[in-house]
């Protein structure tokens, strides 16, 4: 598995832990740092992967959070 995969599964777990969806203030930036990635190249693979941009992933997320809530 490569950096980036792990990476991917661990911006994942956080996600579906639900610390990043109720936490406002934290951003797609400070994710990466905390998982200790640049935040443009995660962004640039998430967008390969994916088809969205890390923030629009988080901003996604919270918006799931706040129909569920």
């Amino acid at each position: 598995m490569n950096t980036m995969d792990f990476t991917f599964r661990a911006f994942a777990r956080l996600l579906e832990a639900g610390s990043a969806r109720r936490d406002a203030s934290l951003s797609f930036p400070g994710i990466c740092r905390t998982l200790g990635v640049s935040p443009s190249r995660f962004d640039r693979y998430l967008f390969a992967e994916l088809g969205f941009h890390g923030a629009e992933i988080l901003s996604i997320y919270r918006q799931s959070g706040d129909k569920k809530g």
